[in-house]
């Protein structure tokens, strides 16, 4: 087993069990404690597991994270599993940052089965988490690492459709004034006539 292999990592997110892809208990009483899978977490990347403290959003703020992104971060619970996480307290502060501000922004692209049935959206998560926790991938550098998680991006790939479709209501508001004032034109010359 090498360590951060992409891979690898990805091959471990896709097998996630079923059970991760429930609701969050906040939003549904049949869904899982996600405050408790992150407190878990914690406990395991940092190998204390007496903790109690944790860098966790308040109650209040916790009730406004939709459906969507809970169930990316319990998919994403699942891939801090796999053992190259485990006794890894140096990304314990940079989980927080992951989860509720980088999935959060990728969450509003993907839905949450995306990140385990499609290969792309796959790396996209483990490449986002290694990203966040600057940890590099085995074999590349990191800029080959920022140029990959680029190209994968959702976030990224919205922004540039985005740019090209309010360039493309550009280019056709022009084309709209330019045939009506060639009409207006045509109707002048014609009206002198």
């Amino acid at each position: 087993m090498s360590k951060y292999d992409v891979f690898e990592l990805v091959t471990h997110l896709r097998k996630c069990p079923d059970i991760f892809l429930k609701p969050s208990s906040t939003l549904e009483n049949e869904g899982l404690n996600s405050v408790a899978l992150i407190s878990d977490t914690y406990r395991l990347v940092c190998n204390d597991f007496l903790k109690k403290e944790f860098k966790i959003p308040s109650n209040f703020d916790l009730a406004y994270i939709e459906d969507n992104h809970w169930r990316a971060i319990h998919i994403s619970i699942w891939l801090l599993s796999h053992p190259n996480f485990i006794k890894s307290d140096l990304i314990e502060d940079k989980l927080y940052d992951f989860w509720f501000e980088e999935l959060s922004e990728a969450s509003l692209y993907v839905k949450f089965k995306e990140w385990i049935s499609d290969e792309e959206r796959a790396e996209e998560m483990v490449r986002l988490l290694l990203h966040c926790c600057e940890i590099t991938p085995e074999g590349e550098n990191q800029d080959e690492a920022a140029d990959k998680l680029s190209s994968l991006s959702s976030a990224d790939r919205q922004k540039v459709l985005k740019q090209s479709y309010e360039a493309h209501e550009r280019i056709m508001k022009i084309k709209k004034e330019m045939a009506e004032k060639k009409a207006r034109e045509a109707a002048n010359t014609y009206g002198r006539e």
